[in-house]
């Protein structure tokens, strides 16, 4: 809901204003207005001259202590759809994917704004959900994205795997008589319980130089395996590389849409997007994501090198590096290279 500031209250602190309004908004009759069925209902308020559709104050509230309230005949209003309410998409039973109600999840802990771990049927798994504090309309793309991605590299090895899309009853649905298909809310994978390689670069504790190098073939051989099947990555770091039980590297964050930290961007990839701040990684062309992607994995390399002691493991993960990264492109080294000197 939008609304003007009555002149009455344009004196008064943040604080107050804000506690008027909130009391404003608690004494509206919002029975007497059409919202929208099955939808988030944008209300916006103006005080114009000509007043056609005011709004209408329920008993008991005192009007002459509240601007807003006492201004509430003055005030108009006009009734549209919210354009940035959560989209919510309607579950696709073509795609033949594994459903799990919202209702059967037990959240256990939030791990970050939009995932959290959970149990299903005793199993700990992770959700991620579409809803979030600060949404705009393409996260529910992004997360669509997500799922096709996944669903391609359904039972590759190290690389995140999706369980099924969580499903509920539209949370739009207003009217209890109206038949809606159930709508995806998020998606359910894997939980791998051995913790994230920036937990382990944080810890910096010693590690054996052989489990170092499988570490860095395995993920680089799942960078390899996206980028043979037409995909990247983007957001390639630390912390979008956890470990199973076994401790075999598992990378995560797959949809090559998210989001992306500038650091761990290419310095060309960097230009591009200094020349066109609308740019974003993943509309630019497919070369340049995967270069991008083997210089972050040249980063990654060295930050591991840098950061978890091992028995001399660390210098050749340096110098292999060191080429991925090399000032002018035309001299790195390819992906398929560095992992043969691995």
């Amino acid at each position: 809901m939008t609304c003007p500031l009555p002149d009455s209250a344009v004196g008064s602190g943040y604080f107050k204003r804000q506690s008027m309004f909130q009391e404003f908004l608690e004494a509206i009759d919002f029975s007497q207005l059409p919202l929208l069925d099955d939808t988030v209902t944008n209300i916006t308020l103006t005080l114009p001259e000509d007043r056609q559709k005011s709004i209408k104050i329920r008993n008991g509230y005192q009007k002459d202590a509240n601007p807003f309230i006492s201004n509430a005949h003055r005030t108009s209003y006009h009734i549209a759809e919210d354009p940035e309410r959560v989209m919510y998409p309607i579950l696709d039973r073509s795609q033949n994917l594994p459903t799990i109600d919202a209702g059967r999840l037990e959240i256990i802990e939030a791990i970050a704004p939009t995932v959290s771990t959970v149990l299903f049927q005793k199993n700990k798994f992770v959700y991620k959900t579409i809803d979030r504090p600060i949404y705009i309309p393409g996260d529910t793309e992004h997360i669509l994205n997500e799922i096709n991605v996944l669903t391609q590299f359904s039972g590759k090895p190290n690389i995140a795997q999706l369980v099924g899309v969580v499903v509920s009853e539209d949370p739009y649905k207003t009217r209890p008589s109206a038949i809606r298909p159930p709508v995806i809310t998020g998606l359910l994978l894997e939980y791998y319980s051995g913790g994230s390689l920036q937990q382990i670069i944080t810890e910096n504790k010693g590690h054996d130089g052989s489990v170092l190098r499988r570490w860095a073939l395995q993920i680089g051989r799942a960078i390899e395996l996206l980028h043979k099947n037409n995909r990247t990555h983007l957001d390639i770091k630390p912390s979008n590389v956890v470990f199973d039980a076994n401790k075999n590297a598992i990378l995560i964050d797959i949809s090559g849409t998210g989001g992306y930290v500038w650091e761990w961007l290419s310095p060309e990839m960097q230009m591009i997007i200094q020349q066109n701040l609308e740019t974003v990684p993943a509309t630019t062309p497919f070369d340049e994501r995967v270069a991008t992607d083997c210089w972050a994995f040249g980063k990654l390399l060295s930050t591991m090198a840098m950061n978890i002691p091992t028995d001399g493991q660390g210098e050749r993960l340096q110098s292999i590096a060191d080429d991925l990264t090399r000032t002018d492109p035309k001299a790195r080294i390819s992906l398929s290279d560095a992992l043969a000197r691995i």
